[in-house]
């Protein structure tokens, strides 16, 4: 039963230490690139609910209302990730750039850009959330 817990945690904490690695250390590492960042290569978002509805896939069956339930979380996150957060990155450089060039107070805290995640960035934390969880659920079992 704590592999349905284990395995998404492992495979977020792993994605995450991925997405470090490609985005934050070449670009001036930040501690907010490991634990505040969403957006970026790979989505950890996708690599952690991917992970969870492969490892209920495994241990419940693809016919479980576990596997149900878990496979329509992953289609809300995984929606909002690419939708609706990334529409918030868009708003955010739009009004980031309004207050740059009209408003002069330079008190203003610039909004954060990177929100959402491209498509693509979903699609490798999906195939990274997904593979992982096989190895890492296979691995447990056998010890």
């Amino acid at each position: 039963m704590y592999l349905l817990i284990i395995v998404p945690i492992l495979v977020g904490a792993i994605t995450q230490a991925i997405k470090l690695s490609i985005d934050g250390i070449p670009n001036n590492f930040s501690w907010q690139h490991l634990v505040g960042d969403y957006g970026g290569m790979p989505s950890s978002h996708a690599a952690f609910v991917t992970s969870l509805v492969t490892v209920v896939g495994l241990r419940e069956g693809v016919g479980s209302a576990a596997f149900a339930i878990a496979l329509v979380l992953m289609i809300v996150v995984l929606r909002d990730a690419v939708g609706f957060r990334r529409e918030i990155g868009r708003n955010a450089r739009m009004t980031n750039y309004l207050a740059k060039n009209f408003i002069k107070d330079k008190k203003i805290k610039p909004l954060t850009e990177r929100v959402g995640h491209k498509p693509t960035e979903v699609l490798m934390g999906m195939v990274l959330g997904a593979a992982l969880s096989a190895l890492i659920y296979f691995i447990l079992i056998i010890i």
